[in-house]
């Protein structure tokens, strides 16, 4: 994913900077086309990687008198008024766009400019006078930006394959990490699979001078519950939304949308009066086609549907671990051959990221009056996160040295993560939780490949929309309450369309939407019993929602011959990590339907990949 890529030696002592910088370049440059930025000072070596769709205009940005130079990814919206604020305050602008307003804002307000940033964005801002770096992102940390301290010199860039470019760098395995990933296919807080190797926080100010570095954290989800009536927040969720989309569609690039058949691509497509082309993509036929279809079609815009292929991991596995820096599993790259075939269609994508999270209220620990950090933590572990291997799983999985090693990080990395989250409600906090890992670190991934191609916007992380919902009471949130009367609202031919997940209206009253979801459910499970009770003779077809990959790697020679390939290679067997007895009966299980394994499978060889492209 492009971005930001720099060196800041305090003592300027490093010779060879400018080449590093190139070096760090080179491994964020994933196609030809990309633009490039460079700024190269005695103490700062600085650059931009990007598709010159955002921002186009050459960077750095320097104010009147050269003391402060900005360097920027990403974008900001609806600043015009503060705009004319600083114009009477006597700054100049010449380059009229993101950066250079940042710029003047920060000159003018100092490290609180950040309060009227609204948009998502890492910057750095190089301030000559007091030899000093400043790095910013925004509240929800959602443009990854790693760093490390390393030989006196900070470190920083949009992937940790740009980081690795120094060759002395330590590349020691963080096995914390390692312990994260197989047991809820992710990693939580600001770790990377690298120990020294760390993601900046969300809303984060990190202030480097000399040989002193520092992170302030500005903002965190803190719900400040509001006691105005549902019909107060429906109506003003409904004119937060829009706005939030409007301000994100007035420009002149050509925008898309990924369509699916949940509620937050169709809130953005009503909200749009369904005037963006929609693109879908998975297994024909499926419930998830069907329904994106339909949601196109109520709301008056095109949609075309992608076709996925059943040696899709196969063969766009290598690629996108190393574009991910091996922190999203291989079974998560649904969108990857979509995204490249809609490149010459559209620059900008957007999606209805985290908001079913934000205002449906996934709510765990909502029947715990007063829990202790320990139990919170416990019950979202139990209910949510430990989806992968589990501690029985994970036991037979890793040899006996390293699971003793890493038996009990999983749980106490949840905890420590618990532990950050403020709020007097439990069920609050339990999704502050999960917005900050889940949704951060895991389906925000997805959103991060995108951007090897296409820009990506969010209106569903506008911050005035998302400072509304922090005041909605939990009762109101629970059961997409008030997401379904919001929907409504918003269009009513898109809360008539059914939901993916349910399969009724999606205006349908609590009862008729749990008992949908227990059918639902209920089918998934009914079918891939009678697969493992008749070891594939009788097979009916998953299609409810994305594509089936269990079945798929059981029918497609490439996928499972590729998986068979990698995991029983010797280099694979001889890592020292894994009981090589328990992978070869895991595939075997697989195969021959005893179980259904193919997260597990994709597990494996994600950290595989990660070995030979990151470490070998």
């Amino acid at each position: 994913m492009p971005g930001l890529a720099g060196i800041f030696n305090a003592d300027g002592s490093e010779t060879d900077m400018g080449q590093l910088l190139n070096r760090m370049c080179l491994a964020m440059r994933h196609e030809s086309w990309y633009k490039q930025d460079t700024f190269i000072g005695d103490r700062l070596t600085l650059a931009r990687i990007g598709l010159g769709i955002l921002n186009p205009e050459p960077q750095p940005i320097f104010n009147e008198n050269k003391s402060l130079c900005i360097m920027m990814d990403g974008e900001i919206f609806d600043y015009q008024d503060l705009k004319q604020e600083l114009i009477a305050k006597g700054h100049k602008f010449l380059v009229h766009n993101d950066p250079e307003f940042v710029l003047h804002l920060y000159e003018e307000h100092g490290n609180d400019f950040v309060y009227k940033l609204n948009g998502l964005f890492t910057l750095a801002i190089w301030n000559s006078t007091k030899q000093e770096i400043l790095i910013v992102n925004d509240r929800y940390g959602l443009r990854p930006l790693y760093y490390a301290r390393h030989n006196g010199a900070l470190l920083f860039a949009s992937e940790v394959k740009a980081l690795l470019q120094d060759k002395t760098l330590t590349r020691r395995v963080n096995n914390e990490a390692v312990a994260d990933f197989f047991a809820f296919g992710q990693l939580l807080g600001d770790k990377t699979f690298l120990e020294g190797v760390q993601l900046l926080p969300p809303a984060s100010i990190l202030t480097c001078h000399k040989d002193r570095l520092s992170i302030e954290q500005y903002w965190q989800f803190i719900h400040e519950e509001g006691s105005l009536s549902e019909s107060y927040y429906v109506e003003e969720l409904v004119r937060r939304f829009r706005k939030a989309v409007r301000i994100r569609t007035q420009d002149e690039h050509r925008k898309g949308l990924l369509l699916s058949g949940g509620l937050d691509s169709r809130s953005i497509l009503a909200a749009a009066d369904g005037k963006l082309d929609t693109f879908t993509f998975g297994d024909e036929g499926s419930g998830e086609a069907r329904i994106a279809r339909a949601a196109a079609t109520a709301l008056g815009a095109r949609n075309e549907f992608f076709q996925m292929k059943q040696d899709h991991i196969a063969k766009h596995a290598e690629r996108a671990v190393y574009l991910t820096d091996g922190m999203l599993s291989i079974v998560h790259f649904h969108a990857m051959s979509l995204l490249e075939s809609i490149r010459g269609r559209v620059d900008i994508i957007f999606d209805g990221l985290s908001l079913d999270r934000l205002l449906g209220g996934n709510l765990f620990g909502s029947r715990m009056t007063h829990p202790t950090e320990h139990e919170l933590a416990a019950m979202i572990f139990r209910k949510k996160m430990n989806s992968v291997f589990t501690d029985h799983a994970a036991r037979q999985l890793f040899v006996r040295e390293y699971y003793q090693r890493i038996e009990h990080a999983p749980f106490q990395s949840l905890l420590r993560e618990v532990n950050k989250t403020r709020d007097s409600n439990p069920a609050n906090r339990s999704d502050h939780f999960l917005l900050r890992n889940r949704e951060r670190r895991l389906i925000s991934m997805g959103p991060s490949l995108f951007r090897t191609w296409l820009e990506h916007r969010a209106p569903t992380y506008d911050n005035d929309l998302v400072d509304l919902i922090l005041s909605i009471p939990p009762r109101l949130r629970s059961n997409h309450r008030v997401y379904g009367k919001f929907l409504k609202k918003l269009q009513p031919a898109a809360a008539r369309v059914p939901y993916n997940k349910t399969g009724v209206r999606a205006d349908a009253p609590c009862i008729v939407s749990r008992l949908g979801y227990l059918a639902y459910g209920g089918k998934i499970v009914s079918k891939r019993l009678l697969r493992r009770y008749t070891r594939g003779l009788v097979s009916v077809p998953i299609k409810s929602t994305y594509p089936d990959y269990d079945e798929w790697m059981r029918q497609n020679s490439t996928f499972s011959g590729f998986a068979e390939e990698i995991l029983l290679d010797r280099r694979t067997l001889s890592r020292g990590y894994f009981n090589n007895d328990f992978v070869r009966r895991l595939i075997d299980d697989h195969m021959r339907y005893r179980r259904d394994h193919v997260m597990r499978i994709c597990a494996l060889i994600t950290f595989e990949l990660w070995h030979r492209q990151f470490l070998d």
